[in-house]
């Protein structure tokens, strides 16, 4: 993208960031962005490797509702997905106890009437990133999960963190078209 900048002869660096060219994929923390008929602002960013595919998730706010933006691409093709955190003693299944016993969750899980089916089990590494953009890896976190679909679409994914920790997530993919209107936030 050009920046107005150039295009009217005025002088900027290459790495000069002016806010023209936000993306999606570009969203830094305090950033706003539209979707479903509300502005989400960004409050979170992590980035996940898993195992040498990474993942980029934003935490987006709007009002007392969380959702998580998770973008990932492998074999050339991105997929979004936007989730919300669930309690995972909602599911109808005993998911801790079973992984627990057999180190596996059950293949088939039971939500807000709709069945998951069980589709891979990943495993990696959870990293914080600064507004800035940067990533310490002093605060590594590990991790095991757990993808689910039903047949309308959803998704639902289970993740252990450590011996003991577990949380739950449930949602659907989207398109990076759904999301408009990203304007940068406080200080860029």
């Amino acid at each position: 993208m050009i920046s107005l900048k150039k295009w009217f002869g005025g002088e900027t660096s290459d790495d000069e960031d002016d806010g023209t060219d936000l993306r999606l994929d570009s969203m830094r923390i305090s950033d706003l962005v539209d979707y479903d008929l509300k502005t989400w602002e960004v409050t979170g960013r992590c980035v996940y490797d898993y195992e040498g595919f990474p993942a980029q998730e934003w935490q987006l706010t709007s009002g007392d509702e969380v959702r998580f933006l998770e973008r990932s691409e492998e074999d050339g093709k991105t997929e979004w997905t936007l989730t919300r955190s669930i309690a995972v003693g909602d599911l109808q299944e005993d998911v801790i106890a079973a992984i627990s016993a057999d180190q596996d969750p059950p293949s088939t899980i039971h939500f807000d009437s709709r069945t998951y089916d069980a589709t891979e089990s990943d495993s990696g590494v959870q990293r914080d990133v600064d507004r800035d953009g940067s990533t310490t890896a002093s605060e590594e976190r590990d991790f095991v999960n757990w993808s689910y679909a039903a047949e309308d679409g959803r998704v639902l994914f289970v993740a252990q963190w450590g011996e003991q920790r577990f949380t739950a997530y449930e949602g659907e993919y989207v398109e990076e078209y759904s999301f408009t209107d990203i304007l940068p936030g406080g200080e860029r």
